[in-house]
């Protein structure tokens, strides 16, 4: 999203900027940001909106918002059937139905049959179902392409930020009630009835986002002993499928455990799938984190980056 002052131009007459063919709507946009020439490319994407404000004592406005690729995954389409497919591929032959590069890590096939209801986009389908399930991060990357591979939480920090320098702000947030100590998986055997698949994530089986610190399961378990969550109603086929969607909901419920949000300096860097790390904050919020989301701002107080965290071990 864009805001323009509209002046009015003494020598072609009307308005500056208004109806100038660069902001026509539909017309493809690259937007860069950044410092000086160093200029990073944050989103490819549409004009989609148009609008403006008039009023008396002040110059007139205009506001230019568009939306990248996702926009057409976005919207309601029918319902669809994926039959013997991995979830992997699945993503793929949406990737494909809107012309998208993608980005696809390997996943194993979980279900005979799953259907995409008739009221839901393909965008909350891969995200809401698929990524849901297996922990996989999804999303339109800066460049258009379609990413769906597993979180990149264990890598090391793109950025340290320092409270009272860099980091202008952090409001950290940490939270018990939905850890669990440890997680069981149990599925149907179809060869052998009466002994079901079990898959199980034990307790400190999280992603090692930073050593040195207690995960979120291990915390659960010091704290209750009746912390372990069961799981009859995701149905796997194999045992391999049954642990590795029992260590997915094992570090979900961990992902819980520290939260907050952030503004620092504009740092173009700082986006999905990025680690940073926070300093000067004392021992229990200081620390690496996983960047969820960022937003990238210039206005009045020059270039500013608002982000979204997350950390599964204190």
């Amino acid at each position: 999203s864009i805001t323009v002052s509209v002046e009015h131009d003494r020598e072609k007459g009307g308005f500056k900027w208004l109806d100038d063919p660069l902001f026509k709507e539909g017309n493809k946009t690259s937007i860069r940001m950044g410092y000086g020439r160093d200029l990073t490319t944050m989103v490819h994407g549409r004009i989609e909106e148009l609008e403006s404000g008039f009023f008396a004592g002040d110059a007139p406005t205009l506001t230019v918002s568009g939306y990248d690729v996702s926009c057409e995954l976005r919207k309601k389409s029918g319902e669809k059937t994926f039959r013997n497919k991995s979830y992997g591929e699945i993503v793929r032959e949406i990737a494909d139905l809107g012309r998208l590069q993608a980005t696809i890590d390997p996943t194993g096939r979980y279900e005979e049959v799953i259907r995409k209801k008739s009221d839901t986009s393909y965008y909350r389908f891969i995200k809401e179902v698929l990524a849901a399930n297996l922990r996989y991060e999804f999303l339109i990357d800066r460049e258009g392409k379609l990413i769906f591979v597993k979180p990149k939480d264990a890598e090391a920090e793109i950025v340290t930020l320092s409270w009272g320098k860099d980091l202008i702000s952090f409001n950290p947030r940490m939270r018990l009630t939905d850890l669990v100590s440890e997680v069981e998986v149990r599925g149907h055997n179809p060869d052998d009835p009466k002994n079901p698949i079990i898959g199980r994530a034990p307790a400190g089986s999280e992603t090692q986002q930073e050593r040195g610190r207690k995960t979120g399961s291990r915390i659960a378990g010091e704290m209750c002993s009746h912390s372990k969550r069961v799981v009859t109603t995701r149905r796997p086929i194999t045992r391999s499928q049954a642990d590795a969607l029992a260590a997915s909901i094992l570090n979900q419920a961990s992902d819980t455990l520290l939260t907050g949000s952030g503004e620092c300096i504009g740092i173009p860097q700082i986006k999905p799938l990025a680690a940073i790390r926070l300093e000067n904050l004392g021992t229990r919020f200081s620390g690496k984190y996983y960047v969820v989301g960022s937003t990238h701002t210039i206005g009045e107080n020059g270039y500013r980056t608002r982000f979204t965290v997350k950390r599964n071990a204190a």
